[in-house]
């Protein structure tokens, strides 16, 4: 064999895309996206770069620390939601959320989790994005996670911070911005948050966008969106119905996906 092909006549292989995961607000309908996540794992689509919000934010630091899907399903299960409603209400610091994810996480700070992560909350006075890059992960979760009225703000540094559903509710342009080639987005709401729902709650209140789902499909490279329309926030009883209709999508979509990240791959 000429020695010439042996030593540069094969091609270089092509490095595999960077790819980040964006996962959407919706409460309870969160257990659709862990669906989705249960079934790319076993068609060995794996992420690199996570930022959430909500909900989202939860599941993504989750696996961020390095927990599989079913991992957070379990985890998610040992936590009612009344509980964590009356607890967060009086003091965020006894919330059962809190201690679920401080204790499991390991009290660390987000730049100390396995990959990158970013949460998005709402900044209650400027009524502008939070994007949380450092400090403890189990307070920027309760940040990015509190839903008015159930949950009063959180204070963190001085701020309030709310939900980011209001400002940024599928965060695919926070992933890009850490580096990821290829964003998947899961968008588990209805559409219906926005700054007119949060005057509701807030008449004073200034900011927020219209429609905060759209930066997600803006800079997503692919996105899932499960139809949940039968199913509300709150329904935790419903979870695994949930789950189930996350799954079958996110297998239905595997080979399309996979094909788009090929692709992907080729181009760069």
């Amino acid at each position: 064999m000429n020695i010439f092909k042996i030593l540069f006549g094969r091609k270089k292989k092509r490095p595999a895309p960077v790819l980040g995961l964006a996962l959407g607000s919706g409460g309870a309908k969160g257990f659709a996206a862990l669906g989705v996540v249960a079934a790319l794992e076993e068609n060995g689509v794996y992420f690199d770069r996570f930022a959430g919000t909500s909900i989202g934010s939860i599941i993504g630091a989750f696996l961020a620390a390095g927990y599989s899907s079913s991992d957070i399903s379990s985890l998610l299960n040992t936590v009612d939601a009344g509980d964590i409603k009356s607890a967060f209400m009086i003091n965020m610091d006894t919330c059962k959320l809190f201690r679920v994810i401080d204790d499991t996480i390991g009290n660390l700070d987000i730049e100390e989790l396995k990959k990158p992560f970013r949460a998005v909350a709402t900044d209650l006075k400027t009524g502008t994005e939070k994007v949380f890059s450092s400090g403890s992960v189990a307070r920027a979760l309760c940040a990015s996670s509190s839903m008015p009225p159930f949950f009063k703000a959180v204070d963190i540094d001085g701020g309030k911070y709310i939900d980011g559903a209001f400002v940024n509710s599928v965060p695919a342009d926070v992933v890009k911005s850490l580096g990821a080639d290829f964003v998947v987005g899961i968008d588990i709401s209805s559409h219906s948050y926005g700054k007119s729902l949060l005057t509701k709650f807030f008449p004073s209140f200034r900011g927020g966008r219209d429609k905060p789902w759209q930066q997600g499909y803006d800079n997503a490279d692919f996105m899932f969106h499960p139809d949940l329309s039968g199913y509300k926030s709150t329904d935790f009883k419903k979870a695994y119905e949930m789950f189930d209709i996350g799954y079958d999508l996110g297998l239905a979509k595997a080979e399309e996906l996979k094909a788009a990240i090929n692709k992907k791959a080729k181009d760069k």
